[in-house]
Protein backbone atom coordinates (compact mmCIF):
# COMPACT_ATOMS: atom_id res chain seq x y z
CA UNK A 1 0.00 0.00 0.00
CA UNK A 2 1.55 3.27 -1.22
CA UNK A 3 0.33 6.24 1.03
CA UNK A 4 1.05 10.25 1.55
CA UNK A 5 3.65 8.75 3.90
CA UNK A 6 5.13 6.08 2.00
CA UNK A 7 9.33 6.68 1.56
CA UNK A 8 9.83 7.54 -1.69
CA UNK A 9 12.65 5.47 -3.20
CA UNK A 10 12.39 6.19 -7.28
CA UNK A 11 13.45 4.09 -9.12
CA UNK A 12 14.08 6.30 -12.56
CA UNK A 13 15.66 9.71 -13.46
CA UNK A 14 11.85 10.87 -13.67
CA UNK A 15 10.92 9.81 -10.00
CA UNK A 16 14.18 11.26 -8.52
CA UNK A 17 13.41 14.94 -10.29
CA UNK A 18 9.53 14.94 -9.25
CA UNK A 19 10.96 13.93 -5.65
CA UNK A 20 13.68 16.60 -6.23
CA UNK A 21 11.01 19.42 -6.77
CA UNK A 22 8.71 17.99 -4.17
CA UNK A 23 11.89 18.86 -1.40
CA UNK A 24 12.30 22.40 -2.97
CA UNK A 25 8.83 23.20 -2.63
CA UNK A 26 8.59 22.41 0.61
CA UNK A 27 11.90 23.96 1.46
CA UNK A 28 10.48 26.61 -0.16
CA UNK A 29 6.85 27.01 1.99
CA UNK A 30 9.01 26.72 5.27
CA UNK A 31 10.95 29.40 4.52
CA UNK A 32 7.74 32.09 3.91
CA UNK A 33 8.96 32.22 0.13
CA UNK A 34 5.74 30.61 -1.31
CA UNK A 35 2.76 28.41 -0.04
CA UNK A 36 3.46 25.36 -1.46
CA UNK A 37 1.73 21.88 -2.28
CA UNK A 38 2.93 19.20 -4.59
CA UNK A 39 0.25 16.85 -6.23
CA UNK A 40 1.13 13.64 -7.32
CA UNK A 41 -0.75 12.50 -10.03
CA UNK A 42 -1.62 8.80 -10.64
CA UNK A 43 -1.57 7.53 -14.08
CA UNK A 44 -4.57 9.74 -16.54
CA UNK A 45 -6.68 7.58 -18.22
CA UNK A 46 -8.14 7.63 -21.08
CA UNK A 47 -6.94 10.96 -22.26
CA UNK A 48 -7.49 11.97 -25.34
CA UNK A 49 -5.18 12.69 -28.59
CA UNK A 50 -2.72 10.17 -29.92
CA UNK A 51 0.03 7.45 -27.86
CA UNK A 52 2.94 8.93 -26.49
CA UNK A 53 6.32 7.62 -25.09
CA UNK A 54 5.54 7.45 -21.67
CA UNK A 55 5.18 3.89 -20.02
CA UNK A 56 2.05 4.48 -19.04
CA UNK A 57 0.63 5.81 -22.22
CA UNK A 58 -0.56 2.38 -23.43
CA UNK A 59 -3.01 2.29 -20.30
CA UNK A 60 -5.33 4.78 -22.07
CA UNK A 61 -4.47 3.26 -25.41
CA UNK A 62 -5.89 -0.06 -24.98
CA UNK A 63 -9.13 1.83 -24.95
CA UNK A 64 -8.83 4.63 -26.74
CA UNK A 65 -7.79 2.97 -29.96
CA UNK A 66 -9.79 0.27 -29.80
CA UNK A 67 -12.79 2.62 -29.68
CA UNK A 68 -11.47 4.50 -32.36
CA UNK A 69 -11.36 1.03 -35.08
CA UNK A 70 -7.58 1.03 -34.36
CA UNK A 71 -5.20 -1.88 -33.37
CA UNK A 72 -3.42 -1.30 -29.94
CA UNK A 73 -0.68 -2.68 -28.63
CA UNK A 74 -0.40 -3.70 -24.55
CA UNK A 75 2.92 -4.34 -23.24
CA UNK A 76 2.22 -5.85 -20.18
CA UNK A 77 0.63 -8.80 -18.43
CA UNK A 78 -2.82 -8.61 -17.90
CA UNK A 79 -1.87 -9.13 -13.95
CA UNK A 80 -0.02 -6.18 -13.92
CA UNK A 81 -1.82 -3.46 -11.33
CA UNK A 82 -1.73 0.37 -11.38
CA UNK A 83 -3.44 3.43 -10.11
CA UNK A 84 -5.45 5.70 -12.92
CA UNK A 85 -7.63 8.63 -12.48
CA UNK A 86 -9.99 9.96 -14.92
CA UNK A 87 -9.11 13.46 -16.21
CA UNK A 88 -12.18 15.15 -14.85
CA UNK A 89 -11.13 13.36 -11.74
CA UNK A 90 -7.72 14.53 -11.59
CA UNK A 91 -8.55 18.44 -12.85
CA UNK A 92 -10.79 17.84 -9.55
CA UNK A 93 -8.20 16.78 -6.87
CA UNK A 94 -5.88 19.64 -8.83
CA UNK A 95 -8.93 22.19 -7.43
CA UNK A 96 -8.79 20.46 -4.06
CA UNK A 97 -4.94 20.63 -3.41
CA UNK A 98 -4.92 23.92 -4.41
CA UNK A 99 -7.63 25.62 -2.41
CA UNK A 100 -7.56 23.11 0.78
CA UNK A 101 -6.11 24.40 4.23
CA UNK A 102 -2.72 23.67 5.35
CA UNK A 103 -4.56 21.80 8.68
CA UNK A 104 -7.26 20.11 6.03
CA UNK A 105 -4.36 18.54 4.53
CA UNK A 106 -2.39 17.13 7.69
CA UNK A 107 0.54 19.00 7.54
CA UNK A 108 1.83 17.48 4.15
CA UNK A 109 2.98 19.14 1.17
CA UNK A 110 3.55 16.05 -1.21
CA UNK A 111 0.10 14.21 -1.49
CA UNK A 112 -0.93 11.70 -3.78
CA UNK A 113 -4.44 12.72 -5.54
CA UNK A 114 -6.66 9.52 -5.28
CA UNK A 115 -6.89 6.79 -7.73
CA UNK A 116 -8.69 3.56 -8.88
CA UNK A 117 -6.49 0.53 -8.36
CA UNK A 118 -6.61 -1.97 -11.67
CA UNK A 119 -5.07 -4.64 -13.51
CA UNK A 120 -4.72 -4.35 -16.89
CA UNK A 121 -7.42 -7.73 -16.71
CA UNK A 122 -9.74 -5.62 -14.83
CA UNK A 123 -9.48 -2.49 -17.67
CA UNK A 124 -10.38 -4.81 -20.50
CA UNK A 125 -13.21 -7.22 -18.25
CA UNK A 126 -14.91 -4.03 -16.07
CA UNK A 127 -15.05 -2.38 -19.95
CA UNK A 128 -16.87 -5.12 -21.62
CA UNK A 129 -20.01 -5.07 -23.50
CA UNK A 130 -21.46 -3.82 -26.39
CA UNK A 131 -22.99 -0.54 -24.10
CA UNK A 132 -19.77 0.26 -22.60
CA UNK A 133 -16.77 -0.46 -25.10
CA UNK A 134 -18.06 -1.57 -28.74
CA UNK A 135 -18.48 -5.38 -27.77
CA UNK A 136 -15.87 -8.06 -29.80
CA UNK A 137 -15.12 -5.51 -32.15
CA UNK A 138 -13.29 -3.16 -29.92
CA UNK A 139 -11.67 -5.88 -27.75
CA UNK A 140 -10.38 -7.63 -30.96
CA UNK A 141 -7.84 -5.07 -31.66
CA UNK A 142 -6.22 -5.02 -28.72
CA UNK A 143 -2.42 -7.30 -29.19
CA UNK A 144 0.02 -7.97 -26.49
CA UNK A 145 3.56 -7.48 -26.77
CA UNK A 146 5.82 -7.95 -24.09
CA UNK A 147 8.25 -4.68 -23.38
CA UNK A 148 11.59 -4.50 -20.55
CA UNK A 149 10.84 -0.82 -20.07
CA UNK A 150 7.45 -1.34 -19.07
CA UNK A 151 7.99 -4.01 -16.81
CA UNK A 152 10.63 -2.16 -14.93
CA UNK A 153 8.98 1.20 -14.84
CA UNK A 154 5.49 0.82 -13.68
CA UNK A 155 4.77 0.52 -10.04
CA UNK A 156 2.81 -2.57 -9.05
CA UNK A 157 0.22 -1.43 -6.15
CA UNK A 158 -2.19 0.05 -4.26
CA UNK A 159 -2.66 3.96 -3.10
CA UNK A 160 -4.31 5.78 -0.94
CA UNK A 161 -3.53 9.37 0.47
CA UNK A 162 -4.86 12.05 2.57
CA UNK A 163 -6.74 13.57 -0.22
CA UNK A 164 -9.39 10.67 0.21
CA UNK A 165 -9.78 12.12 4.00
CA UNK A 166 -10.42 15.53 2.41
CA UNK A 167 -13.40 14.04 0.54
CA UNK A 168 -12.04 13.29 -2.72
CA UNK A 169 -12.41 9.73 -4.31
CA UNK A 170 -11.54 7.87 -7.42
CA UNK A 171 -14.60 6.73 -9.86
CA UNK A 172 -16.26 3.44 -8.38
CA UNK A 173 -15.21 1.21 -11.16
CA UNK A 174 -13.07 1.82 -14.51
CA UNK A 175 -16.36 1.31 -16.26
CA UNK A 176 -17.33 4.48 -15.26
CA UNK A 177 -13.85 5.83 -16.55
CA UNK A 178 -14.58 4.38 -20.14
CA UNK A 179 -17.96 6.07 -20.39
CA UNK A 180 -16.95 9.20 -19.18
CA UNK A 181 -14.53 9.24 -22.21
CA UNK A 182 -17.08 8.00 -24.54
CA UNK A 183 -19.75 10.82 -23.29
CA UNK A 184 -16.43 13.60 -23.74
CA UNK A 185 -15.71 12.29 -27.56
CA UNK A 186 -19.37 12.53 -28.56
CA UNK A 187 -19.33 15.81 -26.50
CA UNK A 188 -16.87 17.38 -28.86
CA UNK A 189 -17.73 16.38 -32.55
CA UNK A 190 -15.50 19.10 -34.26
CA UNK A 191 -12.17 17.23 -32.54
CA UNK A 192 -9.96 14.79 -34.10
CA UNK A 193 -11.51 11.82 -32.27
CA UNK A 194 -13.40 9.10 -33.85
CA UNK A 195 -15.31 5.99 -32.25
CA UNK A 196 -15.30 4.07 -34.66
CA UNK A 197 -14.66 0.77 -32.94
CA UNK A 198 -17.87 1.50 -30.62
CA UNK A 199 -20.90 -0.79 -31.25
CA UNK A 200 -24.12 1.34 -31.96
Amino acid sequence: MVADDTLPTPQTSYGTQKLMCEQLIADCTRKGFIDGRAARLMTVTVRPGKPNAAASSFFSGIIREPLAGVESICPVDASVSHPVSSPARTVDGLIAVYEASRDALGGRLALNLPALNVTVREIAGRARGRRRTGGARARSLRARRSHRRHRRQLAQGRQRGACREAGLTPEASFADIVRQYIADCRARPDADITLKGLAS
